[in-house]
Formats: structure tokens, sequence, C-alpha cells
């Protein structure tokens, strides 16, 4: 049982199951206690800078379609939220 609830807990945390594949050899014990390791640090800030870009894309892509749909609109569509 602490694998399963060790793997959700870093898939909770943003992970995906590529980096946990490096969290193999302590799955077994309490990750979420345990101290981190700098490969596993390495991995974590990896992927927080991948979704920090997808996040960036995605809200210039949100934006550019807004200002897109307001001009269509004629300023008659208010920005969502």
């Amino acid at each position: 049982m602490a694998r399963v609830r060790n793997i959700r807990h870093l898939l909770t945390a943003g992970l995906i199951l590529e980096d946990v594949r490096v969290f193999l050899p302590c799955l077994d014990g309490d990750v979420a206690a345990a101290p981190p390791s700098d490969r596993g640090l390495r991995i974590a800030q990896e992927r927080l800078t991948a979704l920090n870009r997808r996040i960036a894309a995605q809200t210039e892509a949100r934006d550019r379609l807004e200002t897109a749909s307001r001009q269509a609109a004629g300023g008659r569509v208010r920005p969502s939220k």
C-alpha cells in the first residue's frame, strides 16, 4: 500500500510517471517525509519549468483568442474569468 500511496502522492504533486521512476528505490518508505535527494529535486524543478512553459503558452493563446473574439464582436464580448 505504501508504494501506491507514494506514487499517488508524487503524481498529485505534478510529476508524471516517467519522473516517478527516479523515486523507485524509496517508494516503499515514506516519500512525503523523507529528505529529498538532489536528483529528486532536479526532476521536480524540471517538471515545474515544463509546467510553467505550458501555462505561459496557454495564457498567451487565451489572451490572443480573447482579443480576437472581442474585436470580432465589436466589444460586445466580456472577458472570461
